[in-house]
């Protein structure tokens, strides 16, 4: 089976779009020279995470979004980077927002683009309350066929819930790509220790082990907004292994060499079969499926 070498970035987040298509451009050169058929970016990684947790300056972060807001796939800066995906013949996953057909209408997206171009988008399902004043939620979760295998997207946020994952995995994906503005939690421990550092990669971990899938996540890192990101863009093996990670410090690209159908096969060994099929029972979860009613407010 063949290897496969997949590249996932550390982002150094700014609000100059120039200055972040140059940063995108330079990483995918490098991931290419590096023998990368994938690189994933953080999401809004083209215009920066706005800073939205600062109520009193939301006006301001909402005027900037709308300005620097581009269609996808028509937008001038998404063209570029779907040109340097078929330059570089990579794969590459980027985030930006999105501009909607009716003025003022936003969403948080991802791109998908390959070395025939653009394949495909993603608009982030679950949104924080401080990110309903900006963007309005994405209503589905595609997945798209590549010739590393089929891929599904999520958004930041998107991966506290284990029912987008799963919902991905059910409909063939094999690749889960998360990219995050995911920052640390002041006043809740130090570094590694902090508990938006050991959600992030909780997360990370056990949606690849729960689905059996590779995960490749990808993160600002620094300060940028008021915020100070972690870091921590990583790939997950399909038993929930960091197969590499580039921390809480890293700038820049990390790459590793993965075997994607030996993955997929060697846990479905482990579990002695495929599980996900054999042994769930989606029939009893009634609550879930609509059959009985929510009880919880929380």
């Amino acid at each position: 089976m063949p290897q496969t070498v997949i590249a996932t970035c550390a982002f150094p987040g700014t609000y100059d779009v120039d200055k972040n298509l140059d940063l995108h451009l330079s990483y995918i050169k490098e991931a290419a020279s590096a023998g990368a058929s994938l690189v994933v970016f953080p999401e809004t990684s083209l215009q920066g995470y706005p800073a939205i947790l600062d109520l009193e300056k939301i006006e301001d972060a909402i005027t900037k979004a709308q300005r620097t807001a581009e269609s996808v796939p028509d937008g001038p800066t998404v063209q570029r980077l779907i040109t340097a995906a078929m330059k570089h013949n990579i794969h590459v996953v980027f985030g930006l927002t999105e501009a909607g057909k009716q003025p003022g209408i936003l969403y948080n997206t991802l791109v998908l683009a390959g070395p025939q171009g653009y394949i495909g988008s993603f608009r982030k399902v679950h949104l924080t309350l401080e990110e309903k004043y900006i963007w309005r939620p994405g209503d589905h979760w595609p997945v798209f066929d590549t010739a590393l295998g089929k891929v599904g997207l999520l958004i930041c946020y998107d991966k506290s819930w284990p029912e987008g994952c799963r919902e991905l995995t059910l409909s063939g994906a094999e690749l889960l790509v998360v990219g995050s503005a995911w920052a640390a939690n002041p006043g809740h421990g130090d570094r590694e220790n902090n508990s938006s550092v050991r959600r992030y990669d909780l997360y990370d971990r056990v949606r690849a082990l729960e689905n059996s899938r590779w995960l490749i996540s990808s993160n600002f890192v620094g300060e940028h907004g008021g915020s100070n990101f972690i870091g921590f863009s990583q790939i997950v093996d399909t038993l929930g292994g960091i197969v590499v990670s580039s921390g809480l410090d890293h700038i820049g690209v990390v790459t590793a060499e993965i075997n994607i159908r030996a993955g997929l096969a060697g846990a479905s060994a482990v579990y002695m079969g495929p599980r996900l099929i054999r042994d769930r029972r989606a029939d009893t979860y009634k609550v879930l499926n609509g059959s009985l009613p929510v009880v919880v407010d929380g």
